[in-house]
């Protein structure tokens, strides 16, 4: 009996395993894109009940800083993983246009097509939009309570709250969690992401590449309050927004670790000198945060150190999203009472 069980269960595995491996989509790709959206479909994001055969999601800001502000038509893969997986090559058209009284501000919408992927998405499902260069994107729907969810997270460096450390099927199948923990140590470095609202997007963007360090510098050149937690501290450019911040009222603090300060390429003084607050660790072997709130609201988060090194040479991250509940301003308030005793 054992014996049939044992080999009905080799069968089943067997195609399975067939069937993945001849998807086109492997979760490990997306660490070759250059940058990816992320959030949970609502009601106006799915497919509506006509003969239209195009879709549209209207660009937010977020959306605008994954795809750009100029036309462009992309060759397009996409991917719906629920019980099943479907793939569907297509493309996918991002508009974007100015109005006379918008006052030079445009707006962007992603025109998707109808197809059985798009057909599959529903109210509550995660949606990731991921750019490869100008001409390609992945469009990826995840069914509600799939574990498929965590592992991609896990991937792009993420994981979510509701993110156990227990090993499903999914993961054994795809070794994601087995290879990623080895290789690269992720449990650890793994930033820990909040449930994604409806109405909102995150960001991720990798290097080497100046897609972080661009967006830091955007994020640094809108806020009037930033509060700055980051081991190393070496990008001249970031230093330049930061100290042009401090000149037009922007109120700054800075924690950093306290030996990366007194390192040779560090620009650390030159914050210091241009009358910004700076403290250093006291009490913990090392600060190893690397994140920044910008207005009390905004999170730039990830493994991406602000150093040139990690813009040109390293293979990073950096994520920006909303915060819920205060979570990020909390500990840096906690740091920051800490480190001053």
């Amino acid at each position: 009996m054992l014996k049939r069980v044992f080999s009905f269960f080799i069968y089943i595995f067997s195609i399975c395993f067939i069937s993945f491996a001849s998807f086109a989509f492997e979760v490990r790709d997306l660490i070759t894109y250059n940058a990816v959206a992320i959030k949970t479909m609502k009601p106006t994001d799915t497919i509506r009940p006509d003969k239209k055969q195009t879709l549209q999601i209207t660009g937010t800001k977020d959306l605008e800083k994954v795809l750009g502000t100029e036309k462009k038509e992309f060759e397009t893969l996409y991917v719906y993983i629920g019980e099943t997986q479907i793939e569907e090559y297509s493309t996918a058209k991002w508009y974007y246009y100015y109005q006379p009284s918008w006052n030079g501000r445009g707006r962007g919408k992603l025109n998707y097509k109808r197809n059985s992927i798009t057909e599959s998405g529903a109210a509550g499902d995660t949606l990731f939009v991921a750019r490869k260069n100008n001409k390609e994107l992945l469009f990826i729907i995840v069914e509600k309570g799939n574990p498929a969810k965590e592992i991609i997270l896990r991937t792009l460096g993420l994981k979510s709250e509701e993110d156990t450390n227990t090993s499903s099927f999914w993961q054994r199948l795809w070794r994601t969690e087995s290879e990623q923990a080895e290789d690269y140590e992720l449990e650890e470095e793994t930033l820990s992401l909040p449930a994604i609202p409806e109405k909102s997007w995150v960001r991720v963007y990798f290097t080497p590449g100046t897609d972080c360090e661009n967006n830091i510098i955007a994020e640094i050149n809108n806020a009037k309050k930033i509060d700055i937690a980051v081991y190393s501290i070496t990008n001249q450019n970031i230093v330049d927004a930061i100290i042009e911040a401090k000149e037009r009222g922007a109120k700054i603090r800075v924690i950093t670790d306290r030996l990366q300060s007194k390192g040779k390429h560090s620009l650390v003084d030159e914050i210091e000198s241009a009358g910004i607050p700076v403290i250093t660790n006291v009490g913990h072997k090392i600060m190893h945060n690397k994140f920044a709130i910008f207005d009390g609201k905004r999170i730039e988060s990830g493994s991406y150190n602000w150093t040139e090194s990690a813009t040109e040479s390293n293979a990073e991250n950096c994520t920006f999203f909303e915060q819920e509940n205060k979570t990020f301003s909390k500990q840096f308030e906690y740091l920051w009472d800490l480190y001053q005793k």
